[in-house]
């Protein structure tokens, strides 16, 4: 089925399509919220507010935009309307484990460099951070990710440029 097909037969209270959807979207909306917001269990709870949102709000999603993008424009503003006081702890989203190929020095060099990146990343003003992370962890164009934070694409690409120059002189490469 395609996205435009789900969210059809969702608005018509199909659960098998909305597991699909679940299927497709939940591990990269979770990723995004977890990089949001760096706290698993909030991270959670706004994936599980998406997805309640798109059961609940199906028939009003218009097939202009991605459905990825619409879906990760739902969290945004769901992060902005609960965000946090205070900025959760810095850790990494790994996509993968490694490849096992790695002395333990080796390892430890790369634990180490990832957890200094997570550091530099939350420590960005937090539209810069947001940015980053719908276009280099999410893989969103500049047009997607301007569309989720609701700037145009010459903003956004300020944006990344402001907090890629930030990185560079935090971590000295």
């Amino acid at each position: 089925m395609t996205d435009e097909e789900l969210m059809s037969a969702i608005a018509k209270s199909d659960e098998t399509a909305f597991k699909e959807l679940l299927n497709r979207y939940s591990k990269r909306v979770f990723a995004f919220a977890w990089r949001l917001c760096t706290d698993p269990q909030q991270a959670e709870d706004l994936t599980q507010d998406v997805f309640f949102k798109v059961w609940r709000s199906a028939a009003e999603w218009k097939p202009q935009a991605k459905l990825e993008t619409w879906l990760y424009r739902v969290l945004y503003n769901r992060f902005i309307d609960t965000r946090w006081k205070v900025k959760g702890t810095t850790e990494e989203l790994s996509d993968d484990i490694g490849s096992g190929d790695d002395t333990p020095e080796q390892a430890l060099i790369k634990k180490s460099r990832e957890r200094a990146v997570a550091a530099a990343v939350n420590a960005l003003p937090d539209r810069q951070k947001e940015a980053l992370i719908l276009c280099y962890y999410q893989g969103l164009t500049a047009k997607e990710a301007a569309e989720v934070l609701s700037v145009t694409q010459g903003a956004l690409e300020s944006l990344l440029f402001r907090a890629r120059q930030t990185l560079k002189e935090q971590l000295d490469v």
